[in-house]
């Protein structure tokens, strides 16, 4: 640590912390262009900065600190060496220990006068700052003092009205321990200060959260989501996970019938979409609305966190939360082509709960986006609950939380939009097809022709423990590095061996040649056509299918409804849904 002589104002360096002598420190607000660095002051004899504000800043804090029996001082602005990127990382993650070690903080209010500091205290720009919020808190004794150096009163003395200001526990302003806090009340207390830098509004907070990291000026925000890594990493509160505005239910919720087809999705602009993020927040004013969360105390929080930690995995986090029932109705939307799809939303339980209210706990909502992965949505909700073991250990899941990619069809892509059978079937893809997961809904990418003649996607119905339904999706042979025509086949099969779920090939099925009746082969041509299978002996089937331009006419994209189930209904229902305003 180097300080400055209050009285001949030559700098000393003090390597061990136990050969520091006491000193007085100051906290202000920076005035641009007229800060004094390291350099110019060393070099201050030599240079004309005394006419600089912060040059007269330093010689009054000196001059006033002196009076008072302090010989050392220490101010950031002079005492660190930025110009070397090792000194001010360690200057940096050590500053919330030296304003919290040193004898007498004094804040300079350089835009508050003195005949009226008391009412005008609150307006002070030295309250909107992110760095003056750990200089605030760390040290015991704090004074403040106006723009003409006139003392103004106590940290002590002002507690009650400096709380109202920064809604900073009382308790903490007093010296009470700042781990009792939750994160996110923490995180809160900073919702609504400003940095110079973005990347400052993590750093500022290093000293709040007990927490060490490498500066690394020109991240951007990425800056504050490595402070919420290493306080994951460190603290069992996921209370840092309950971030956003706080809700009764998602925002972007679609009807009943719109998530079932009987109405239509209105397709959505990018702009008018809620962002599905990964777990962690832009920023400490994502926090603002989340200052009454706190952690529950109960073994299973604990139990949760040893036996699911949370682990940084591909540009997300890997960990177990306790996923409900509840699921609500939304809906996915693409631009190329604009699309619309219905998808659900899980919600998952946090071991936190807000500020007195008893049986709540803080829900999250998640969106699948792609195989094994998820995201959020800046929300979050309460939701009753009491934290039991017995009653959660069963509703553990691995979730893989990272922001959602925007995701881009390419030509020939096959994708299922509802697909409703009463009973599983295996799958088997021929030809050069992938599935591929979005969100809920599994999308079959078909490549130009290539080694086979063509490309499908075969469902094996079981009906009976020997005879069953096949259903093909599939494109025809096409031209050389072309996709071929759409083609929908039904047909009726006997399996060679009982059928397993995990079966995949279709070598073991074989059509039954003597019942032709429920035969179907469709190439497809118009923009939007359907079937209807109704034969005697099997279930209803009915199938549509629509054909989107994908940039031009010579790509596109199907979008596939089917139903498969007995007669009903809900068979009805489906029917009416597939064929409406369709040929």
């Amino acid at each position: 640590m180097r300080l400055l002589n209050a009285h001949s104002g030559l700098m000393s360096d003090f390597v061990s912390d136990d050969a520091i002598p006491d000193y007085a420190i100051l906290s202000h607000t920076w005035a641009s262009d007229e800060e004094v660095s390291f350099r110019q002051w060393e070099n201050r004899t030599t240079s004309d900065i005394s006419h600089r504000s912060g040059f007269v800043k330093i010689k009054n804090f000196c001059t006033l600190a002196a009076s008072h029996g302090f010989q050392w001082v220490w101010v950031d602005t002079c005492c660190i060496d930025k110009t070397s990127s090792a000194e001010l990382t360690e200057a940096i993650n050590a500053m919330f220990r030296w304003y919290q070690n040193a004898t007498t903080c004094y804040v300079y209010l350089a835009d508050i006068q003195t005949h009226s500091a008391r009412e005008n205290l609150s307006s002070s720009r030295w309250f909107t700052r992110g760095w003056t919020l750990q200089e605030l808190i760390a040290p015991k004794d704090v004074r403040f003092y106006s723009a003409t150096w006139d003392f103004i009163d106590t940290k002590a003395n002002l507690c009650d009205l400096i709380s109202s200001v920064t809604n900073i526990d009382t308790h903490i302003l007093t010296g009470g321990e700042i781990e009792t806090v939750s994160v996110a009340r923490r995180m809160s207390w900073a919702s609504g200060r400003k940095t110079s830098r973005v990347e400052d509004i993590a750093y500022c907070l290093l000293g709040i959260f007990d927490i060490n990291l490498p500066l690394i000026y020109g991240e951007g925000r990425k800056a504050f989501q490595r402070l919420q890594e290493a306080i994951m990493l460190k603290t069992p509160d996921q209370s840092l996970f309950a971030w956003g505005k706080p809700v009764t239910e998602p925002s972007d919720i679609i009807t009943d019938d719109q998530f079932i087809g009987i109405d239509p999705i209105p397709w959505k602009s990018p702009a008018e979409r809620l962002p599905l993020l990964g777990l962690f927040a832009d920023g400490p004013e994502q926090f603002q609305s989340s200052r009454e969360i706190e952690p529950l105390v109960h073994p299973f929080s604990h139990e949760l966190r040893r036996t699911n930690p949370p682990a940084l995995v591909s540009g997300g986090v890997l960990l177990g939360l306790v996923t409900t029932a509840s699921l609500f109705k939304s809906a996915l939307h693409l631009d190329q082509p604009a699309l619309s799809f219905p998808v659900q939303i899980y919600v998952v339980l946090l071991m936190c709960s807000t500020k007195g209210l008893r049986g709540k706990l803080v829900g999250l909502f998640l969106r699948k986006w792609g195989e094994g992965y998820a995201a959020r949505s800046p929300e979050w909700g309460l939701f009753d609950a009491k934290i039991s073991g017995k009653l959660f250990r069963p509703m553990i899941q691995q979730w893989h939380v990272a922001k959602e990619p925007t995701f881009q069809l390419s030509n020939g892509d096959i994708i299922y939009r509802r697909f409703s059978s009463h009973v599983e079937s295996p799958t088997s893809l021929i030809g050069t097809v992938d599935r591929i997961t979005l969100g809920d809904l599994p999308v079959f990418r078909v490549a130009p022709m290539g080694l086979y003649n063509e490309h499908s996607i075969v469902h094996y119905f079981e009906l009976t423990p020997s005879e069953g339904v096949a259903v093909e999706f599939g494109r025809s042979p096409g031209s050389a590095g072309l996709i071929g025509s759409f083609v929908v086949g039904v047909f009726p099969i006997e399996f060679w061996d009982p059928v397993t779920q995990s079966e995949t090939h279709h070598t073991r099925v074989r059509p039954i040649k003597r019942d032709q009746s429920l035969c179907h082969l469709q190439v497809t041509a118009m923009a939007c056509e359907y079937v209807v299978l109704e034969r005697e002996g099997y279930p209803k089937i009915y199938i549509r299918v629509e054909k989107k331009p994908l940039g031009n006419r010579d790509s596109e994209v199907v979008v596939v409804d089917f139903f498969l189930g007995e007669e009903g209904p809900m068979a009805d229902r489906a029917k009416n849904i597939i064929t409406q305003g369709c040929r």
